[in-house]
């Protein structure tokens, strides 16, 4: 136990070194809501601010209709949630402000609690909203946002939205431990995509501002008129030469993308693919592997800093695996932080 401890202790000195951190998951309910709230507890001397992806806390899930844990703020936190939820919650707020940021459940409000309770939030949907309403809690005195992932979008882990990630797996992503350890796996190598270096970096936002995929060679770059980088590949592919360097990509590569390539006669180990950050990679473990195995390189405009992994072992269809297990299984492989948090008496971390 005392490992497991530690294993948390490092992931929470970890993140404390941030100020915006992002909760994404395998799947729901792979307790997202749990780690934050246990995230919050452990870093009760900050001045904390959430906000979610889409919507959160709520005490029953609205697809399965199965019990979830909810969201409880203390005294001084910080929140943009729709308006409608701040009435619902049974804690008090202050009205900080109301952000020109619509949902379905109302404009985003600022608020600050002056009583603790439970909460449900519902946070804007599309990258671009998140980073401002990080942005407002910052100017309100946040010195951390945590932002609740409502959805299993990965897309939310990109660095352009917060400098931190942590992954939430569990039995509910599948009951098969050897399953939901390669997945992870994956995940974890996809997000580990090395960055590249300054001047591919620096060519690659001089060259992408007005185009999704570009070709540069030895003495020149083409650009390509795709609307796309989804169905590229076959221009990928004709595109080919002994002097290609590097296939610029502004979108998201596909495992279809990846294996019409590999089943190809471009030769992947003489022309690195630059991608804005490993979110947009979508590749099975086999294809990711195969691209490795023939010498692929990815190298990312920016990188992901995953800062730990969080395991719930139990499945709203009550199935329960064996977390021992799968901590040794992903501890063989990955080098960052892996727990439990149901483990955990709080009191004993604080």
């Amino acid at each position: 136990m005392a490992q497991k401890y530690k294993e948390f202790e490092n992931f929470i000195q970890r993140i404390s070194q941030y100020k915006t951190l992002s909760i994404i998951g395998l799947e729901k309910n792979t307790g997202k809501t749990t780690t934050l709230n246990f995230i919050m507890k452990a870093l009760k001397n900050k001045k904390l601010a959430i906000t979610s992806i889409g919507r959160d806390g709520e005490e029953q899930d609205a697809v399965t209709f199965t019990h979830k844990p909810r969201i409880y703020v203390k005294t001084g936190t910080l929140v943009a949630t729709a308006k409608s939820m701040i009435l619902k919650s049974d804690a008090t707020f202050k009205i900080i402000g109301v952000m020109d940021i619509s949902t379905p459940l109302g404009n985003i409000v600022i608020a600050e609690s002056i009583t603790s309770g439970f909460l449900e939030i519902a946070g804007p949907s599309t990258k671009e909203k998140i980073k401002a309403v990080i942005d407002a809690l910052k100017k309100c005195g946040a010195e951390f946002t945590i932002v609740d992932g409502a959805l299993s979008r990965k897309s939310f882990a990109a660095p352009t939205v917060t400098e931190v990630v942590v992954l939430c797996i569990g039995a509910a992503f599948s009951h098969n431990i050897f399953k939901l350890v390669e997945e992870t796996e994956n995940l974890v190598s996809l997000f580990s995509i090395t960055k590249a270096d300054s001047k591919v970096i620096e060519l690659y936002e001089k060259t992408m501002k007005e185009t999704r995929v570009a070709f540069v060679y030895e003495d020149y770059i083409e650009k390509s008129h795709a609307n796309t980088s989804i169905n590229a590949y076959k221009e990928v592919i004709s595109s080919y030469s002994g002097d290609l360097k590097y296939v610029f990509i502004k979108g998201i590569v596909t495992d279809k993308f990846m294996t019409e390539i590999l089943n190809s006669d471009f030769k992947v180990k003489k022309a690195a693919f630059v991608v804005e950050d490993a979110t947009k990679v979508f590749m099975k473990k086999s294809t990711y592997d195969r691209f490795v195995l023939k010498g692929g390189i990815i190298r990312a405009v920016d990188n992901i800093n995953l800062a730990g992994i969080s395991v719930n072992p139990w499945s709203s269809e009550g199935i329960v695996l064996e977390y021992e297990d799968i901590y040794m299984k992903l501890k063989n492989e990955i080098n960052i932080p892996i727990f439990n948090v149901k483990q955990f008496d709080m009191d004993v971390i604080e």
